[in-house]
């Protein structure tokens, strides 16, 4: 491990802060699973009243370290000290007691009830407050952070990025003295992160301390002043921030140098070739919901063979609906899709596939894999009856695994064999494996939604880096992303979605990310 002030890895050099100024200190960390080891020997310093970056790949070990230090594990050695003094935690209601409070990358937030109802929910019965004194504590605190959250708002109706505040406000109404953040700007436009992070600079001036994870490294070297970096489960830098840029940041994690976008290793030059009629055609789409309200109005766009059409905006404008009535998952109320010129607007899930769609879904866990399965058998999903794979009802278990075997090599998914249960695999290569069993069947159309969601830099680039290759080759991909700069490294065209419509379409020459997030806050002009 090195010292704050140390880039290179060696021994510390001394140039760690007084302890007096040290919120949260761990020393010899280490938690198993198994024969895994997932944290080893760790020793993290954060100072007080800063905003501290932990970063590494996925796998790395940072979700462990977060969970034992908010009560969710329990480690099995070494010893973790708030402002100095050892603390141990048997739950995250013990942390947050201890003043520790974690926002998750998934809002935890019951949707059908105020934010003040909220926070009521997380109060023990004794210490329950009244609801106004409840409501009024949260108005003063929102006020003073610069939060902007009206405590009686129903959760449902705050954007992404008020919800992300008012958990904030939560962690505050308990007094939290150190906040961890889990990929906060996930789903965020850059106007609503640079919102968040004044936010967070401005609760460090009142004396809370933020731990900030994350695999955006843009947003480190901008908002925070040190950097903790994991690999392989042990420490192995810190740093203050203006120390580093992101390549030392990249080397540091992976261990080697890493490209940041596909465009700066094969670059583009004007538009893709139109070779051929649009292998995907959405005409006019209208999606009203079960109470009335047009989630997706009015929506045309195609993709030509050859081309990566981008579908980018502020999570909630229609974009799960537009891609649920796509995949079949949803019915249209008005409107027409067609798959290589065959209207399938009518069709089920599993005609559009055999016309070709190809489909990489946002959330891995419960739509992309079977997380108790072997890797083996999540690459074959869907093309197990197959004749490669299975012969008079029976399963060819060594065609399978040979298969399994081949794709693993392919696209560099580090496991220790194909019979691993991919619910075992790190976020970036279960992601490998989804994008592995997508591209193997040889689609026509893939549509990519938020493809390098969640994972961290290398495993992003060897994603988009396939991607790029299947559009060389003459594949149509349609690829949503709430990530502006992937979009702006892929697209051959963009579309911003704004409030279920249209906002706006540019081709790759006019995409940036300033356009782009001009268009998905509804900003024409």
């Amino acid at each position: 491990m090195t010292g704050l002030g140390a880039v290179t890895e060696g021994a510390a050099d001394g140039r760690h802060p007084p302890a007096d100024r040290i919120a949260l200190e761990t020393t010899g960390l280490t938690k198993r699973f198994g024969a895994l080891v997932a944290n080893d020997d760790v020793g993290l310093r954060v100072p007080g009243e800063t905003i501290h970056a932990l970063v590494g790949e996925n796998g790395a070990g940072k979700t462990t370290l977060m969970r034992m230090i908010y009560g969710l594990y329990v480690p099995d050695s070494g010893t973790i000290r708030l402002h100095g003094k050892p603390v141990a935690f048997g739950s995250p209601r013990d942390a947050l007691a201890h003043g520790v409070a974690m926002v998750h990358q998934t809002s935890l937030l019951v949707g059908s009830l105020s934010v003040a109802e909220n926070v009521m929910l997380s109060l023990a019965g004794r210490s329950r407050s009244p609801r106004r004194a409840v409501i009024e504590r949260l108005a003063r605190l929102s006020g003073e952070n610069g939060l902007g959250i009206d405590p009686r708002a129903v959760v449902d109706s705050l954007s992404v990025g008020m919800r992300q505040r008012a958990e904030i406000l939560g962690a505050l109404y308990h007094d939290a003295k150190l906040l961890i953040l889990d990929e906060p700007t996930t789903v965020l436009t850059p106007k609503e992160a640079a919102r968040l992070f004044a936010v967070l600079r401005d609760v460090t001036t009142r004396g809370t301390t933020v731990v900030l994870v994350t695999h955006k490294l843009r947003e480190v070297l901008a908002v925070t002043q040190n950097v903790t970096v994991l690999r392989g489960g042990k420490v192995v830098a810190e740093a203050p921030t203006a120390e580093l840029d992101e390549k030392k940041l990249v080397r540091l994690m992976v261990g080697r140098d890493v490209s940041l976008t596909v465009s700066e290793t094969h670059p583009v030059s004007g538009p893709a070739p139109v070779r051929e009629s649009p292998t995907l055609e959405v005409e006019d789409l209208v999606v009203v919901d079960k109470i009335g309200c047009r989630r997706v109005d009015g929506v045309s766009l195609s993709v030509h063979p050859g081309e990566i059409v981008a579908v980018t905006g502020v999570e909630g404008n229609g974009q799960r609906e537009l891609v649920e009535t796509i995949v079949g998952l949803q019915r249209s109320t008005a409107g027409r899709i067609r798959l290589g010129g065959v209207d399938v607007t009518s069709a089920g899930i599993g005609r559009r596939r055999r016309q070709g769609l190809g489909y990489i879904p946002e959330s891995r866990p419960t739509d992309g894999l079977a997380n108790e399965l072997p890797i083996e058998d999540n690459l074959v999903l869907g093309q197990h009856r197959r004749a490669a794979f299975a012969r008079n009802g029976l399963r060819r278990i060594r065609a399978t695994r040979d298969f399994a075997v081949r794709q693993i090599a392919d696209f560099d998914v580090v496991a220790s064999g194909p019979g691993v249960a991919v619910g075992t695999l790190s976020g970036g290569n279960a992601q490998k494996v989804v994008v592995a069993r997508e591209v193997s069947k040889q689609p026509k159309v893939l549509l990519a939604v938020q493809p390098t969601q969640g994972v961290d830099v290398a495993a992003a680039f060897a994603i988009r880096q396939t991607l790029r290759r299947l559009r060389d080759e003459g594949m149509s991909i349609l690829l949503v992303t709430s990530d502006l700069r992937e979009a702006c490294d892929l697209c051959d065209r963009a579309v911003v979605l704004y409030n279920g419509s249209i906002a706006g379409e540019l081709d790759r020459s006019e995409a940036t990310e300033e356009s782009l997030g001009g268009l998905a806050m509804g900003v024409t002009a």
